[in-house]
């Protein structure tokens, strides 16, 4: 987060890959990409394109009122699911203060907010054992969290955060050349998504959690 503080280019996209999940040891293997050195050829990853649904929404306000809050109580996490081809989280800030319309004086607290949420949501993931992707987009204000199936053989395409956003990377390219989008979205749907009683088990999970603590509102 600290880093798209300094860079402060909308372009800044950052992902990481879990072990089992496109990363062979296990270390943090975060990654940085500029979607500007794409020129104008890329202007933002397809999973941002991706049609998503709103789950709930929060500001993370304590239901215990005795909770000293590490929030400014402006900044809304809207949590969404992402169907196709993947099952996937998406989490946007958004920074209005309420009734208003304007920017919170605090807004770089929002970082405290959407780091906070993104932190239980991964650390299920971690109790569960389950292999992840992240990747992070506008400025830092919108992730997508991607629980996968363990990776535990080699394919003809690889399945790192940035071939899950959009950006597909072959190992052959007889495959680059003959490989068709429905065939690319099949794999990662049948080789790499969670299934989807598993996936509504885990999001249930994860805002069973998250109500038990802070004030959520349901869609």
């Amino acid at each position: 987060m600290n880093i798209y503080q300094i860079v402060n280019n909308p372009s800044l996209i950052c992902g990481y890959d879990s072990l089992g999940g496109g990363c062979v040891i296990n270390h943090l293997h975060f990654e940085f990409l500029m979607l500007d050195d794409f020129g104008n050829e890329i202007a933002n990853l397809p999973i941002e394109q991706r049609s998503s649904t709103l789950i709930f929404d929060t500001k993370l306000k304590y239901k215990n009122d005795n909770e000293i809050s590490m929030f400014d109580g402006t900044t809304t996490l809207k949590v969404s699911e992402i169907k196709q081809p993947l099952e996937c989280w998406k989490i946007e800030c958004i920074l209005n203060q309420e009734g208003t319309g304007e920017i919170s004086a605090m807004e770089n607290l929002f970082q405290n907010s959407i780091s906070h949420l993104v932190n239980l949501i991964l650390t299920k993931l971690i109790e569960k054992e389950i292999p992840h992707n992240i990747v992070i987009t506008n400025e830092g204000r919108t992730f997508y969290l991607i629980p996968r199936k363990f990776e535990k053989k080699e394919h003809k395409l690889n399945t790192c955060w940035n071939d899950l956003a959009g950006l597909v990377t072959c190992k052959e390219q007889k495959t680059y050349d003959e490989i068709k989008e429905e065939e690319i979205d099949n794999f990662f749907k049948n080789e790499v998504s969670l299934d989807n009683n598993t996936f509504q088990n885990l999001t249930n999970d994860i805002i069973a959690q998250i109500e038990s603590v802070f004030e959520i509102k349901k869609y």
